[in-house]
């Protein structure tokens, strides 16, 4: 077990991830704008890229990423080689990678850009999935006029719900709960009314 961190830590150390004296936590004050080059002159894919091509052939060569540029997103896929075991429990293992990838572009760009990961269609199935079950709660609570919790989640997937549901004609929502026991709740938008004004 011991010796499996250790080959993490060096891939990240040799990525420059791990240093000997823990990283500023300031970013830069003014984001640089589209196009413009971040510290090794390259842009905003060209940094993804790079960072994602060199974690990702360390872990397994067979791996390789394709990222489109929207805007201030990047949107990366990872192909080839065993994608499950990239994806890892829940998504956990992909939610990391995701984590480690926007940070790499905030040192280089401040908080200018925003990366989406996904492998195998993982992530696009998980929004549709979390669609539907904000789809049935709204239906459920406009039906019944009482709150319904849903089933903790992580921030991004909760912050997606709120979205889904943010314009719904019937029902509001509402982030409850600490940690890992975090949840949304859906409520009927009525209790807003007899709330006070």
């Amino acid at each position: 077990m011991e010796g499996r961190k250790k080959d993490i830590d060096e891939i990240l150390k040799g990525l420059g991830l791990l240093e000997e004296t823990p990283p500023s936590p300031s970013l830069r004050e003014v984001p640089e704008r589209e196009g413009e080059p971040g510290e090794k002159g390259q842009g905003p894919k060209a940094v993804l890229e790079e960072f994602l091509g060199g974690l990702l052939a360390r872990l397994d060569p067979a791996y390789f990423v394709e990222i489109h540029q929207e805007g201030h997103l990047l949107k990366a896929e990872v192909k080839g080689g065993d994608l499950g075991r990239l994806i890892g429990k829940e998504g956990r293992t992909l939610r990391a990678l995701a984590y480690l990838a926007g940070i790499v572009l905030a040192k280089a760009f401040g908080g200018a850009y925003r990366v989406e990961l996904d492998a195998a269609g993982y992530r696009r199935r998980k929004e549709e999935r979390l669609r539907r079950l904000a789809e049935e709660a709204a239906q459920t609570v406009a039906r019944t006029g009482r709150p319904l919790p849903l089933p903790p989640m992580p921030s991004s997937e909760r912050r997606l719900v709120h979205l889904l549901l943010k314009n719904h004609p019937q029902v509001t929502t509402e982030s409850q709960g600490e940690g890992e026991a975090r949840h949304v709740v859906v409520y009927p938008r009525a209790r807003e009314a007899k709330g006070p004004a």
